[in-house]
């Protein structure tokens, strides 16, 4: 008898899981070809930009820390010196006490870097862009994305039980379409990010909210990979534009400029009031360990006095991208330190990337069900840490592997 259990539990197991046999059958595959290179455990080096894997030292393209940050001896220090002055975490909700006077400093430090009246504070960027458009639309609402909007904000509007409609990456025309087609009387919210992590190209922030404006909707923008990156003061895309205060809402993350851990939600008191105390996963989870916020804080103050950081992060941008399109190879769209390489099929995408760690590059592969798998590619992450010798030894490594594997080329290159 328990063996007949025992076999129908496994069954039933895997019936659960056939939706996502198209999913296992790639894992399968990737590992039986030995080219699965998902979840590398990853050792520091003493050399800035290189980490050891199980296939020895590699320059590290995978990391968001756009600035250094998470090695910055000051902003360690900062963090260190929070744990022992405020132990390593509070264990309680911010509604219940989870917050310091450490924590309302940050929130003051964004609020004013970003040029916004109010600030509230999340346990990763994730949960800050599921909170806040969670907390503020209902069901009846609208909610229009990019086409490449993060998965978090698509979450984010399902979780509030609204209404999802896209328009076309980056395309101001075809948002009005949709926003006109959306009719009166309702409330809408469009969300685009500053620096798209799939492509990285820049949202056309200005163009976005006058169209969203003029349609009675308001503008949230993910500032994710554009804080600390763009602008004149470093404050992202709305600093690029000039449209701070045409933004209704700003979203962001702390695990990528900023070197630490943490999400944040900036914008006028009221707004951020009603994200303070209804957003689902900041009540309902523990505040961010003072660690992260004391070193965020110091991060902010540097990212704020110390522009050179974002000098170095944009030359190594530029001499990344132009080495890789001097070959031939194709990165999309981007213009920022965020670098695809176009592959068009998984298992070569894995295959390049297992290749590369092996040959002392460290890439990201973006395969279904990240990207559609004709969009599958490599990207990239350039940081102000890497040096010239690095990014160069990237670039001849890379075009060497995309060679072997026939990777096709654009018509730039030789």
């Amino acid at each position: 008898m328990t063996g007949l259990r025992d076999r129908t539990t496994a069954e039933l197991r895997r019936a659960f899981l056939d939706p996502h046999a198209p999913l296992a059958t790639l894992l399968r595959q990737a590992r039986d070809a030995e080219v699965y290179a998902l979840f590398p455990a990853l050792a520091p080096t003493d050399r800035p930009g290189w980490v050891t894997t199980g296939a020895g030292p590699a320059v590290s393209l995978v990391a968001n820390d756009y600035l250094g940050m998470s090695s910055e001896p000051s902003v360690v220090e900062a963090a260190a010196a929070a744990i022992r002055s405020l132990g390593t975490s509070r264990c309680a909700s911010p509604v219940a006490g989870g917050y310091t006077e450490v924590h309302r400093a940050l929130e003051e430090s964004l609020a004013g870097f970003l040029g916004q009246r109010a600030v509230t504070l999340f346990a990763s960027g994730y949960q800050a862009n599921l909170g806040a458009i969670g907390a503020l639309m209902q069901p009846g609402d609208l909610v229009v994305c990019d086409l490449l909007d993060h998965a978090s904000i698509v979450d984010g509007a399902r979780l509030a039980g609204a209404e999802v409609s896209f328009f076309g990456h980056n395309d101001a025309e075809h948002l009005a379409a949709v926003l006109a087609a959306a009719g009166a009387d309702r409330r809408v919210l469009v969300v685009v990010e500053g620096v798209y992590s799939a492509d990285g190209d820049i949202a056309p922030l200005g163009e976005i909210c006058r169209v969203a404006h003029a349609h009675g909707a308001l503008v949230m923008v993910d500032e994710a990979h554009s804080f600390g990156v763009l602008g004149d003061r470093g404050a992202g895309a709305a600093d690029l534009h000039g449209v701070e205060s045409e933004v209704d809402l700003v979203v962001g993350t702390m695990s990528k400029a900023i070197g630490m851990v943490g999400g944040f939600a900036a914008g006028d008191a009221e707004i951020i009031d009603i994200i303070r105390h209804s957003g689902r996963s900041l009540v309902f989870s523990a505040a961010l360990p003072p660690a992260m916020v004391a070193g965020a804080l110091r991060s902010v103050e540097l990212i704020r006095t110390e522009p050179a950081r974002r000098e170095r992060l944009w030359d190594n941008a530029r001499r990344l991208l132009d080495g890789l399109r001097a070959v031939g190879l194709d990165t999309l769209t981007s213009c920022t330190p965020v670098v695809p390489v176009l592959v068009a099929d998984p298992v070569r995408t894995l295959t390049m990337a297992k290749s590369l760690a092996v040959a002392g590059v460290l890439v990201c592969p973006a395969i279904p069900p990240m990207v559609a798998p004709h969009r599958s590619r490599i990207r990239m992450h350039v940081t102000a840490r890497h040096d010239e010798p690095a990014l160069d030894h990237a670039v001849r490594t890379i075009d060497r592997i995309a060679r072997e594997i026939g990777i096709p080329r654009t018509e730039a290159g030789p």
